[in-house]
């Protein structure tokens, strides 16, 4: 059976979250099918209370490709003074990407890794959002940016991980 509505399960990571960063940030949010804007913004859906984000930092648009009967979004940025790292390819100011099944997005010391889950529903979404509190996403050296740098850096991958390199 398919499910009615697609969900964004949304994991999020900061290494300063317990100054209450993610506090405005809802645990389950509904939405019809216009952009999610994400920034510290007070019309954001995703509000972050974090300076280094701009009031629309990003945007996730849900769209219908021909033939399909389940959402699919993309990961717009929104931010003239921003870098946005998505699975891999750097992003600045209007430069879109299209989601894939999960996407890994780092913004502002921000890490947030996004499951799509389809739905059949072409009204709305729905979006779970978890906080964690170990990072996410581990990135190779060569991969960061010059914003990323200015953030903790991050903690060695698991042995196991290192001694298959």
């Amino acid at each position: 059976m398919e499910r009615p509505t697609t969900v964004l399960q949304i994991a999020l990571y900061h290494p300063n979250q317990d100054k209450g960063i993610f506090e405005d940030i809802p645990h389950h949010l509904e939405h019809d099918t216009t952009q999610l804007i994400i920034g510290r913004g007070q019309n954001a859906h995703l509000k972050f209370r974090l300076p280094g984000i701009s009031r629309h930092h990003i945007s996730l648009e849900p769209y219908l490709e021909k033939g399909n009967v389940c959402l699919t979004f993309c990961l717009k940025i929104l931010s003239r003074n921003s870098i946005v790292w998505v699975n891999g390819l750097t992003l600045k100011y209007l430069e879109q990407v299209p989601l894939t099944a999960v996407s890994k997005v780092i913004f502002s010391g921000v890490q947030m890794v996004i499951h799509v889950e389809g739905g059949a529903s072409k009204e709305k979404f729905a979006c779970c959002i978890h906080f964690s509190c170990t990072p996410l996403i581990y990135r190779a050296k060569a991969e960061e940016t010059d914003e990323f740098e200015a953030i903790q850096e991050d903690p060695e991958p698991p042995q196991e991980t290192r001694e298959l390199n």
